[in-house]
């Protein structure tokens, strides 16, 4: 009896011989970080919980994550996986797995530091990478710098948000008591800032926004991308500040905006503003009129 040869087509066997690419680790790299974060921020436990969990998400940090991918997957092909890259692969996937025991997400910001500081500095010469690198130190910020910071400034800025909440109520509702970072109303009702309702604490998030926009539409960054920054900052602490006033004014508000159907509403909203934003000048320059 007799036996055929077994042959692939010549577009296969072609792929199959060819080395991983430089391209395709650090996709698996990206892809295990976003991975590892996912479950830590999505819970499993049913289909209605997983619906409340995706509802509540920060998807201008999925965004992030997808332009971290999509600039990974238009750089250069053609390069084959280097040394240096096995090295860093093997170590970030080691620290992927012992960073899986601990239940905090700040150690996949620590590893989303040295995943865009390698990006940054040993792959710069491709600017697909480094764009991708500039997005994943965006997202690290958001994950660890930025709270981190916020720890040490916290009494201050919740200070500088409560007086921004106070000047806006003296307009709307003066009848509202304003002492010190608290909120009462005549009926005795009454809010205190604390740290992670503070307009402050997610000025990362509009940080990350424009990052990712920008690095989305292009790989370079102009002087106006400042201005867009700032105004994506301004437009963060307004909005956190008016729902404050919301959530100032009675019971009712408290419930609806604070943990009830509002929540997600103002989240939603947040979004699009900060993305409208981020996105206004991101086009290419040679693409304007």
């Amino acid at each position: 009896m007799s036996h055929l040869p077994l042959s692939l087509p010549n577009g296969i066997s072609s792929r199959l011989a060819r080395p991983i690419g430089r391209r395709e680790l650090l996709l698996w790299i990206v892809a295990g970080l976003f991975a590892n974060q996912a479950i830590q921020v999505l819970d499993f436990s049913s289909l209605s919980a997983l619906a409340v969990s995706l509802a509540n998400q920060n998807y201008v940090y999925w965004f992030g994550c997808y332009v971290v991918l999509y600039r990974i997957s238009a750089s250069d092909d053609q390069a084959s996986a280097e040394t240096t890259d096995w090295y860093f692969a093997f170590a970030m996937m080691l620290s992927m797995l012992l960073s899986s025991f601990i239940a905090y997400r700040f150690a996949i910001g620590f590893l989303a530091t040295v995943m865009a500081l390698y990006l940054l500095l040993f792959r710069r010469a491709d600017r697909e990478l480094k764009a991708a690198g500039v997005v994943i130190l965006a997202l690290s910020a958001h994950l660890v710098w930025g709270p981190i910071l916020f720890q040490f400034l916290t009494p201050e800025l919740l200070r500088a948000d409560a007086a921004l909440v106070g000047g806006m109520l003296k307009v709307v509702r003066p009848d509202i008591i304003w002492t010190d970072t608290t909120f009462q109303t005549p009926g005795s009702f009454a809010i205190s800032l604390v740290g992670a309702c503070s307009s402050f604490h997610d000025l990362s998030t509009a940080l990350l926004a424009c990052a990712a926009a920008t690095m989305f539409m292009r790989t370079n960054w102009i002087r106006s991308d400042v201005v867009r920054i700032a105004a994506a900052g301004a437009a963060m602490i307004f909005i956190n500040d008016a729902r404050l006033c919301l959530l100032a004014w009675n019971k009712a508000n408290y419930d609806f905006w604070h943990g009830g159907a509002g929540a997600p509403l103002i989240g939603f909203f947040t979004t699009i503003v900060l993305l409208t934003i981020a996105f206004w000048g991101a086009m290419p320059r040679n693409s304007r009129a």
